[in-house]
Protein backbone atom coordinates (compact mmCIF):
# COMPACT_ATOMS: atom_id res chain seq x y z
CA UNK A 1 0.00 0.00 0.00
CA UNK A 2 2.14 2.23 0.65
CA UNK A 3 4.59 1.57 -2.62
CA UNK A 4 1.27 2.45 -4.30
CA UNK A 5 0.55 5.58 -2.15
CA UNK A 6 3.91 7.03 -3.66
CA UNK A 7 3.52 5.45 -7.08
CA UNK A 8 0.14 7.38 -6.84
CA UNK A 9 0.11 10.14 -4.10
CA UNK A 10 -3.22 11.41 -5.13
CA UNK A 11 -5.44 8.41 -4.99
CA UNK A 12 -8.63 8.25 -3.69
CA UNK A 13 -9.15 5.49 -0.94
CA UNK A 14 -11.39 3.84 -3.60
CA UNK A 15 -8.71 3.87 -6.01
CA UNK A 16 -5.86 2.39 -4.18
CA UNK A 17 -8.49 -0.74 -3.23
CA UNK A 18 -9.38 -1.40 -6.60
CA UNK A 19 -5.45 -1.24 -7.70
CA UNK A 20 -4.46 -3.79 -4.65
CA UNK A 21 -7.49 -5.90 -4.74
CA UNK A 22 -8.68 -5.04 -1.34
CA UNK A 23 -11.89 -3.57 0.50
CA UNK A 24 -11.97 0.14 1.13
CA UNK A 25 -11.74 -0.94 5.27
CA UNK A 26 -8.90 -2.91 4.00
CA UNK A 27 -7.40 0.14 2.95
CA UNK A 28 -7.91 2.53 5.48
CA UNK A 29 -7.01 0.19 8.13
CA UNK A 30 -3.66 -0.06 6.22
CA UNK A 31 -3.65 3.74 6.25
CA UNK A 32 -3.38 3.66 10.13
CA UNK A 33 -1.13 1.44 10.09
CA UNK A 34 1.46 3.44 8.30
CA UNK A 35 0.47 6.56 9.97
CA UNK A 36 1.32 4.59 13.15
CA UNK A 37 4.92 4.14 11.76
CA UNK A 38 4.94 7.35 10.46
CA UNK A 39 5.27 6.58 7.06
CA UNK A 40 2.09 8.57 6.10
CA UNK A 41 1.41 11.90 7.25
CA UNK A 42 -1.97 14.03 7.06
CA UNK A 43 -2.36 15.53 3.83
CA UNK A 44 -4.48 17.32 1.62
CA UNK A 45 -4.65 14.25 -0.91
CA UNK A 46 -8.10 12.41 -1.86
CA UNK A 47 -7.55 10.00 0.64
CA UNK A 48 -6.95 12.12 3.70
CA UNK A 49 -2.46 10.92 3.72
CA UNK A 50 0.39 12.13 2.26
CA UNK A 51 3.39 9.06 1.84
CA UNK A 52 6.72 9.99 3.34
CA UNK A 53 9.39 10.34 0.70
CA UNK A 54 10.74 6.45 1.15
CA UNK A 55 14.04 7.24 1.42
CA UNK A 56 13.13 9.16 4.49
CA UNK A 57 10.44 7.15 6.11
CA UNK A 58 12.17 4.15 5.78
CA UNK A 59 15.17 5.15 6.80
CA UNK A 60 13.95 6.72 10.20
CA UNK A 61 11.47 3.41 10.84
CA UNK A 62 14.90 1.14 10.53
CA UNK A 63 16.25 3.61 13.31
CA UNK A 64 13.64 3.45 15.50
CA UNK A 65 13.49 -0.05 14.88
CA UNK A 66 16.98 -0.46 15.74
CA UNK A 67 16.64 1.47 18.62
CA UNK A 68 14.00 -0.70 19.74
CA UNK A 69 16.01 -3.84 19.71
CA UNK A 70 19.07 -1.95 21.30
CA UNK A 71 16.30 -1.95 24.42
CA UNK A 72 15.80 -5.28 23.90
CA UNK A 73 18.91 -6.59 24.21
CA UNK A 74 19.59 -4.48 27.62
CA UNK A 75 16.66 -6.35 28.71
CA UNK A 76 17.55 -9.48 27.84
CA UNK A 77 20.79 -9.10 29.15
CA UNK A 78 18.90 -7.92 32.65
CA UNK A 79 16.35 -11.05 32.08
CA UNK A 80 19.44 -13.54 32.04
CA UNK A 81 20.46 -12.41 35.18
CA UNK A 82 17.30 -12.81 36.94
CA UNK A 83 17.30 -16.37 35.36
CA UNK A 84 20.58 -17.37 37.27
CA UNK A 85 19.09 -15.48 40.47
CA UNK A 86 15.72 -17.30 40.18
CA UNK A 87 17.94 -20.96 39.31
CA UNK A 88 19.86 -20.16 42.44
CA UNK A 89 17.09 -19.62 44.80
CA UNK A 90 15.25 -22.98 43.16
CA UNK A 91 18.16 -24.98 43.63
CA UNK A 92 18.69 -24.31 47.52
CA UNK A 93 15.14 -24.85 47.91
CA UNK A 94 13.94 -27.28 45.36
CA UNK A 95 11.14 -27.38 43.01
CA UNK A 96 7.95 -26.74 43.77
CA UNK A 97 6.38 -27.78 40.96
CA UNK A 98 5.98 -31.85 40.65
CA UNK A 99 8.49 -33.22 37.47
CA UNK A 100 9.86 -29.64 37.21
CA UNK A 101 13.32 -29.16 38.45
CA UNK A 102 15.28 -26.00 37.86
CA UNK A 103 19.43 -26.44 37.49
CA UNK A 104 21.91 -23.79 38.70
CA UNK A 105 25.07 -23.74 37.21
CA UNK A 106 26.85 -25.36 34.32
CA UNK A 107 27.88 -28.64 36.52
CA UNK A 108 24.27 -29.49 37.40
CA UNK A 109 23.10 -29.56 34.11
CA UNK A 110 26.04 -32.10 32.68
CA UNK A 111 25.14 -34.31 35.79
CA UNK A 112 21.44 -34.40 35.07
CA UNK A 113 21.93 -34.71 31.21
CA UNK A 114 24.32 -37.29 31.60
CA UNK A 115 22.18 -39.21 34.42
CA UNK A 116 19.47 -38.95 31.72
CA UNK A 117 21.84 -40.56 28.90
CA UNK A 118 22.24 -43.76 31.28
CA UNK A 119 18.82 -44.11 31.25
CA UNK A 120 17.79 -43.28 27.50
CA UNK A 121 16.64 -46.49 25.85
CA UNK A 122 14.57 -45.70 22.47
CA UNK A 123 15.60 -41.93 21.20
CA UNK A 124 17.89 -38.72 22.18
CA UNK A 125 16.87 -35.66 20.44
CA UNK A 126 18.89 -32.60 20.36
CA UNK A 127 18.23 -28.86 18.90
CA UNK A 128 20.80 -26.61 19.67
CA UNK A 129 23.01 -25.09 20.94
CA UNK A 130 20.88 -22.05 19.16
CA UNK A 131 24.17 -19.50 19.98
CA UNK A 132 27.92 -19.49 20.15
CA UNK A 133 29.26 -21.64 23.15
CA UNK A 134 32.76 -21.31 24.69
CA UNK A 135 34.94 -24.42 24.95
CA UNK A 136 34.58 -25.31 28.09
CA UNK A 137 31.11 -25.64 27.83
CA UNK A 138 31.11 -27.89 24.43
CA UNK A 139 34.29 -29.96 26.09
CA UNK A 140 31.51 -30.14 29.38
CA UNK A 141 28.75 -32.53 26.43
CA UNK A 142 31.81 -34.19 25.13
CA UNK A 143 31.04 -37.48 27.90
CA UNK A 144 27.00 -37.59 27.06
CA UNK A 145 28.08 -38.22 23.24
CA UNK A 146 30.19 -41.22 24.83
CA UNK A 147 27.78 -42.62 26.34
CA UNK A 148 25.41 -42.39 23.95
CA UNK A 149 27.70 -44.08 21.70
CA UNK A 150 28.85 -46.60 23.66
CA UNK A 151 24.87 -47.98 24.27
CA UNK A 152 23.73 -47.36 20.82
CA UNK A 153 21.32 -44.80 21.38
CA UNK A 154 19.14 -43.82 18.19
CA UNK A 155 20.33 -39.99 18.17
CA UNK A 156 19.24 -36.85 15.86
CA UNK A 157 20.92 -33.61 16.36
CA UNK A 158 19.94 -30.22 14.72
CA UNK A 159 22.40 -27.72 15.01
CA UNK A 160 23.39 -24.13 13.13
CA UNK A 161 24.16 -24.29 9.43
CA UNK A 162 26.85 -22.09 10.90
CA UNK A 163 28.97 -25.17 12.20
CA UNK A 164 29.98 -26.27 8.53
CA UNK A 165 32.21 -23.32 8.58
CA UNK A 166 34.17 -24.80 11.90
CA UNK A 167 36.53 -27.51 11.08
CA UNK A 168 36.51 -28.98 14.42
CA UNK A 169 32.62 -28.60 15.09
CA UNK A 170 32.59 -30.49 11.32
CA UNK A 171 34.65 -33.45 12.37
CA UNK A 172 32.72 -34.25 15.64
CA UNK A 173 29.40 -34.14 13.78
CA UNK A 174 30.60 -36.59 11.20
CA UNK A 175 31.85 -39.06 13.82
CA UNK A 176 28.70 -38.52 15.69
CA UNK A 177 26.96 -39.96 12.42
CA UNK A 178 29.40 -42.81 11.64
CA UNK A 179 28.24 -43.77 14.89
CA UNK A 180 24.57 -44.11 13.80
CA UNK A 181 23.63 -40.52 14.74
CA UNK A 182 21.88 -38.24 12.16
CA UNK A 183 22.46 -34.39 12.31
CA UNK A 184 20.79 -31.80 9.95
CA UNK A 185 20.93 -28.10 10.19
CA UNK A 186 19.38 -24.96 9.92
CA UNK A 187 20.14 -21.13 9.35
CA UNK A 188 19.34 -20.46 13.03
CA UNK A 189 17.28 -22.24 15.64
CA UNK A 190 14.82 -21.00 18.21
CA UNK A 191 15.93 -22.80 21.58
CA UNK A 192 18.23 -25.11 22.96
CA UNK A 193 16.61 -28.32 24.18
CA UNK A 194 17.81 -32.45 25.08
CA UNK A 195 14.94 -34.73 24.77
CA UNK A 196 15.11 -38.48 25.78
CA UNK A 197 13.02 -40.82 25.13
CA UNK A 198 10.15 -37.60 24.58
CA UNK A 199 9.40 -38.01 28.13
CA UNK A 200 12.44 -35.80 29.53
CA UNK A 201 13.41 -32.52 28.60
CA UNK A 202 16.06 -30.23 29.52
CA UNK A 203 16.53 -26.81 28.38
CA UNK A 204 19.53 -25.21 29.25
CA UNK A 205 19.97 -21.40 29.86
CA UNK A 206 23.37 -19.36 27.95
CA UNK A 207 24.85 -16.81 29.57
CA UNK A 208 28.16 -15.09 27.93
CA UNK A 209 28.60 -18.20 25.74
CA UNK A 210 28.45 -20.15 29.27
CA UNK A 211 26.06 -22.62 30.61
CA UNK A 212 24.52 -21.06 33.52
CA UNK A 213 21.56 -23.41 34.65
CA UNK A 214 18.34 -25.06 33.09
CA UNK A 215 14.79 -26.40 33.65
CA UNK A 216 14.46 -30.06 33.42
CA UNK A 217 10.92 -31.11 33.03
CA UNK A 218 9.27 -34.26 32.73
CA UNK A 219 5.54 -33.37 32.01
CA UNK A 220 4.48 -34.78 29.35
CA UNK A 221 2.17 -31.95 27.91
CA UNK A 222 5.83 -29.91 27.85
CA UNK A 223 7.72 -33.04 26.46
CA UNK A 224 5.16 -33.56 23.71
CA UNK A 225 5.23 -29.91 22.95
CA UNK A 226 8.91 -30.07 22.03
CA UNK A 227 8.49 -33.15 20.45
CA UNK A 228 6.35 -31.62 18.14
CA UNK A 229 8.74 -28.49 17.41
CA UNK A 230 11.84 -31.23 16.88
CA UNK A 231 9.65 -33.03 14.10
CA UNK A 232 8.83 -29.40 12.56
CA UNK A 233 12.17 -28.60 12.54
CA UNK A 234 13.50 -31.58 11.27
CA UNK A 235 11.22 -31.21 8.46
CA UNK A 236 12.36 -28.29 7.61
CA UNK A 237 16.32 -28.82 7.95
CA UNK A 238 18.96 -30.32 5.80
CA UNK A 239 21.34 -33.33 6.42
CA UNK A 240 24.58 -32.45 7.29
CA UNK A 241 25.90 -34.38 4.71
CA UNK A 242 24.17 -33.17 1.87
CA UNK A 243 25.31 -29.81 0.21
CA UNK A 244 23.70 -26.78 0.90
CA UNK A 245 20.52 -26.73 -1.99
CA UNK A 246 19.30 -23.79 -3.38
CA UNK A 247 15.65 -23.14 -3.30
CA UNK A 248 12.94 -20.50 -4.36
CA UNK A 249 14.60 -18.52 -7.31
CA UNK A 250 18.19 -20.22 -7.01
CA UNK A 251 18.66 -18.77 -3.22
CA UNK A 252 20.02 -21.12 -0.79
CA UNK A 253 18.80 -21.72 2.75
CA UNK A 254 21.05 -18.85 4.30
CA UNK A 255 20.11 -16.04 1.91
CA UNK A 256 16.71 -16.82 2.24
CA UNK A 257 16.75 -16.50 6.05
CA UNK A 258 18.29 -13.38 6.35
CA UNK A 259 16.32 -12.17 4.00
CA UNK A 260 13.15 -12.79 6.06
CA UNK A 261 15.00 -11.44 8.85
CA UNK A 262 15.71 -8.06 7.21
CA UNK A 263 12.09 -8.15 6.44
CA UNK A 264 11.56 -8.72 10.12
CA UNK A 265 13.47 -5.21 10.72
CA UNK A 266 16.51 -7.08 12.41
CA UNK A 267 19.78 -4.74 11.49
CA UNK A 268 23.04 -6.69 10.50
CA UNK A 269 24.64 -7.30 13.29
CA UNK A 270 21.24 -8.81 15.18
CA UNK A 271 21.28 -11.13 11.97
CA UNK A 272 24.35 -12.34 12.37
CA UNK A 273 23.81 -13.34 16.28
CA UNK A 274 20.89 -15.15 15.40
CA UNK A 275 22.87 -16.76 12.80
CA UNK A 276 25.66 -17.13 14.76
CA UNK A 277 27.72 -15.70 11.95
CA UNK A 278 30.19 -12.77 11.72
CA UNK A 279 29.32 -9.82 10.65
CA UNK A 280 31.35 -9.74 7.79
CA UNK A 281 29.14 -12.84 6.51
CA UNK A 282 25.93 -11.17 6.82
CA UNK A 283 27.05 -7.73 4.94
CA UNK A 284 28.63 -10.56 1.76
CA UNK A 285 25.37 -11.98 1.85
CA UNK A 286 23.77 -8.21 1.58
CA UNK A 287 26.36 -7.38 -1.16
CA UNK A 288 25.54 -10.74 -3.06
CA UNK A 289 21.89 -10.52 -3.03
CA UNK A 290 21.95 -7.03 -4.05
CA UNK A 291 23.58 -7.57 -7.11
CA UNK A 292 22.05 -10.70 -8.17
CA UNK A 293 18.42 -8.60 -7.99
CA UNK A 294 20.25 -5.66 -9.20
CA UNK A 295 18.63 -3.74 -6.27
CA UNK A 296 19.26 0.29 -5.36
CA UNK A 297 18.45 -0.28 -1.54
CA UNK A 298 17.80 -2.88 1.19
CA UNK A 299 13.72 -1.42 0.89
CA UNK A 300 14.08 -2.42 -3.20
CA UNK A 301 15.85 -6.00 -2.64
CA UNK A 302 13.05 -6.91 -0.01
CA UNK A 303 10.23 -5.40 -2.19
CA UNK A 304 12.46 -7.37 -5.33
CA UNK A 305 12.76 -10.88 -3.24
CA UNK A 306 9.11 -10.88 -2.08
CA UNK A 307 8.12 -10.26 -5.76
CA UNK A 308 10.24 -13.17 -7.03
CA UNK A 309 9.23 -15.52 -4.37
CA UNK A 310 12.12 -15.57 -2.42
CA UNK A 311 10.82 -14.37 0.87
CA UNK A 312 6.90 -14.76 1.42
CA UNK A 313 4.47 -12.07 2.80
CA UNK A 314 4.36 -14.20 6.03
CA UNK A 315 8.11 -13.80 6.44
CA UNK A 316 7.62 -10.34 7.19
CA UNK A 317 5.11 -10.83 9.95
Amino acid sequence: MYIAMADRPGAKVSELAEHLGETEETVREGLERLSALLLVVPGDSASGWRPVDPEVGLAAMLARQQDELARHRLQVEGSRLEVTRLLSERGRRGASVPDVEWLAGAEAVWRHVTSLAEECADEWLTVGPAERLDTAALEAGRPVDEILRRRRTPARAIVLESVRNDPGATEHLRRAEEFGGTVRTLPSLPVWMILSDRRHAVVPVVGGHSVIGAMACGVESVTEAFATLFARLWKEAVPFTQARPRTRGDLSLQEQHVLRLWAQGLTDAAAARRMDVSLRTVRRLSEKLTDRFGAQSRFQLGALALASGGIRAEDVA
